[in-house]
């Protein structure tokens, strides 16, 4: 999806991560919770192994794991919950991107959480790709401070206490990379930038705002609150020499098919076997030492995931995309002198 963003807001099982007679470490941290700025919050809802996600094999010989909520009845039924109030996670019949059923997640006026939502992947994994549509509400605003930022996605998180909270990661304590929507270089009410959150060995909250003049922003989209975009991500762990860290870790974002944020500098562990890759998922969280102005809803669709590899080809539009009632549709397009759009298009757009 180029050029134009959409206007509608509207196999087997993967092996499970523990057995019978072992625990592992994030089913152990999932048991007692993530540390987290405000305490030590417990998981909601019950214990999801990854049922009924549909795994294929594309032409590349990779296994796509491709959650399509129409699929489930719940959302815990699709990802576990480390932090926030499950009230604010729901399956929408509307706004979707394609099919049935989007995930919200809202964050109340006056408050931080959201929620925070992982699902589990395979143990020891290094290397992750994702894809997943997702879209502000069209009256969403970040009023009240200079620059606000809200966290939209855990891209890949090593769980642990260094994972999050203001906690330092060590090489063995947990580590993340966070996609938050930010008012740097923006105004309060959009369109909005984003901006790349990552713990690592060498700096937790590593910001990289993906603005003009940033190292590692390759360019600088625009976030408009009412349109679906695709983010794809991609995330390897770095390598281990004799026990220290190099610095060759991977993070890259996509946005409608183009690459906007590209990094391979990071440290994030020492262990390969036991800090890893070991979620992903959506998430809202709004400031830190703020809270959100008003009450935000964020939309997720048609989360896909590729471990230990990537996907191939270009992101694609859905066969039969549902238009929305909650989200707005752009107010325009503009077109070179002497071009008009087809009748089809002027009639699908308003």
């Amino acid at each position: 999806m180029t050029g134009i963003h959409s206007d509608r807001t509207g196999a087997n099982d993967a092996a499970a991560s523990t057995t019978n007679n072992e625990t592992t470490r994030r089913r152990v941290l999932r048991a007692g919770g993530i540390a987290c700025a405000g305490g030590l919050v417990g998981s909601i809802g019950p214990t999801v192994d990854r049922v009924s996600a549909a795994t294929q094999t594309d032409d590349g010989q990779r296994e796509v794991t491709r959650l399509d909520y129409d699929d489930y009845e719940r959302w815990d039924d699709v990802y576990w919950l480390s932090n926030g109030d499950s009230d604010n996670v729901s399956f929408v019949s509307d706004p979707t991107y394609t099919g049935d059923t989007a995930l919200q997640i809202r964050i109340r006026e006056g408050d931080h959480w959201g929620a925070s939502t992982h699902y589990d992947l395979d143990d020891g994994l290094l290397e992750l790709s994702g894809r997943v549509h997702f879209a502000l509400d069209s009256d969403w605003a970040m009023d009240g401070r200079d620059v606000a930022n809200c966290r939209l996605w855990n891209c890949a998180m090593g769980l642990g206490e260094g994972s999050a909270g203001g906690d330092v990661p060590d090489g063995t304590n947990g580590w993340s990379n966070r996609l938050y929507v930010t008012t740097e270089g923006a105004s309060s009410d959009g369109p909005f930038h984003l901006l790349s959150n990552t713990y690592h060995i060498d700096k937790p909250q590593d910001h990289d705002y993906l603005v003009d003049g940033e190292e590692y922003a390759v360019r600088a989209p625009e976030i408009v609150p009412g349109q679906w975009y695709e983010l794809e991500y991609y995330v390897r762990v770095n390598s281990v020499d004799d026990g220290e860290a190099i610095s060759d870790g991977v993070v890259r974002y996509w946005l409608d098919g183009e690459l906007v944020y590209d990094r391979g500098d990071f440290r994030f562990t020492k262990d390969l076997e036991t800090n890893a890759i070991d979620t992903t998922g959506p998430a809202g969280h709004y400031g830190g030492r703020y809270v959100a102005p008003q009450p935000l809803s964020v939309y997720y669709d048609s989360h896909s995931i590729v471990q230990n590899g990537t996907f191939e080809g270009e992101p694609t539009e859905p066969a039969d995309p549902k238009p929305p009632t909650e989200i707005d549709r752009p107010g325009g397009i503009e077109l070179p002198d002497g071009v008009d759009l087809p009748d089809w298009l002027t009639a699908l757009i308003g």
